[in-house]
């Protein structure tokens, strides 16, 4: 059975006030929700098996087609779906263009065990990763290479903030995520857990093809501006670089993590 959207009426509407909440950190931590924007994300958040708390469409987008299949969708679901107008959603977001829909979703986060469980792990931590744009993509291409999980470590930015999301096209709906504020902690734990270390650094000697990612392997990337820290650099059983042959020489972390990940495929596949 479809459930019809209810009217959001005003600001003090209970969603209303969820959703300026989710707008900043430490709303989306209290709440363990953060919300996701635009059709397809929309769509993907029920594909993926996120759980979702609610669906707020547009008054503009609630009467199209595509709107009526996410209260379709929604409904199996009995997750409910509500309508509020253009201008009230762009007060409450601030931020531009204004979308026609969003989704508010549970947050999910795996602890520091469990992203090791995988058979064959590859993981990748992120350490002190500073732009959501790029964690975004990174995620994006961590999910797109099968990777058992992300760890956040050393308070990388925010992943369920709106541009982190959004640049994951839905990968933070699918991949296990684990935020441990210690990189040494991660590297000790990988090494319990029978994995290499593999860091990334413009600064290394090796090329990063010389280096087996056949086995259990966690894989690092460090600070857009500073690279990984001394801690990761001495703990890691490798420091790889990505030659460079321009003038540039760095990349930023999503295609310096991405390059590493589809390595490490590319290893498997050929083993």
């Amino acid at each position: 059975m479809c459930i019809l959207p209810s009217k959001v009426t005003g600001q003090k509407d209970p969603v209303i006030v969820l959703l300026r909440e989710l707008t900043t950190e430490e709303g989306r931590r209290a709440r363990n929700l953060f919300f996701a924007e635009g059709e397809e994300l929309v769509n993907r958040a029920f594909d993926f098996g996120a759980v979702v708390h609610s669906v707020i469409l547009s008054e503009k987008f609630a009467s199209s087609e595509p709107a009526k299949a996410l209260v379709n969708k929604a409904s199996a679901y009995c997750t409910p779906v509500y309508t509020a107008s253009e201008g009230l959603i762009a007060k409450v977001l601030q931020a531009k263009p204004t979308p026609e829909c969003l989704a508010i979703v549970e947050r999910r986060l795996v602890s520091l065990s469990q992203v090791f469980s995988a058979d064959c792990p590859l993981l990748i931590m992120v350490e002190a990763g500073e732009n959501a744009d790029n964690l975004g993509m990174l995620l994006r291409s961590a999910e797109a290479a099968g990777v058992s999980g992300v760890v956040l470590a050393a308070d990388t930015v925010d992943p369920f903030c709106r541009r982190a999301v959004r640049g994951s096209r839905g990968a933070v709906f699918a991949l296990p995520l684990c935020i441990q504020k210690n990189p040494a902690r991660v590297i000790e734990a990988a090494r319990e857990n029978g994995l290499q270390v593999v860091a990334s650094s413009a600064w290394a000697d090796t090329e990063y093809v010389h280096v087996d990612l056949r086995k259990p392997t966690l894989l690092i990337v460090g600070n857009e501006h500073r690279g990984i820290s001394d801690v990761v650099r001495s703990m890691s059983d490798q420091v790889v670089r990505i030659p460079m042959l321009g003038r540039i020489n760095s990349l930023n972390i999503a295609v310096a993590a991405s390059i590493l990940m589809f390595e490490a495929v590319r290893q498997q596949q050929l083993s």
